[in-house]
């Protein structure tokens, strides 16, 4: 199994809209997309997908595998590209995150972000709406 067929599996454990293998392959064409990831055992049990263009950061993807939960897993991925993005000189990070995921807004804001605008009924399979946070590095 190589990283992407790794990734693709712990995110069709935790997204309704998993990014396949493929997708996930083709994400990284691009040199402004970085991936991050936490591995036990040769394995990778969580990961962080950002892109990075001229200052505006994205944090496209963060997840741990259901198994590795409350092990501060994700707390060292968020750390590291932090890390990451303020040597490279980015100004800010973006995301967005489903309103329900009372977990993740509570990581993000536990790092700092400020919400700045609600998509209402943005996200489908289950209906929920998407709240935008960023971070001024």
């Amino acid at each position: 199994m190589n990283i992407f067929e790794e990734i693709a599996r712990i995110e069709s454990d935790n997204f309704s809209d998993a990014w396949t293998a493929l997708s996930l392959e083709a994400t990284f064409e691009y040199d402004y997309n970085h991936l991050l990831t936490e591995k036990r055992g040769g394995k990778v049990v969580g990961y962080v997908i950002y892109s990075d263009v001229q200052g505006d950061a994205e944090l496209l993807r963060i997840a741990v595998d259901k198994r590795y939960r409350r092990q501060g897993i994700a707390n060292s991925l968020m750390q590291s590209m932090l890390e990451e993005l303020i040597d490279s000189g980015a100004e800010r990070l973006s995301l967005e995150v489903r309103a329900h995921n009372i977990s993740a807004v509570a990581l993000y804001k536990k790092f700092g972000f400020k919400d700045i605008f609600i998509r209402e009924n943005y996200y489908h399979e289950p209906e929920d709406d998407a709240v935008i946070f960023q971070l001024e590095l």
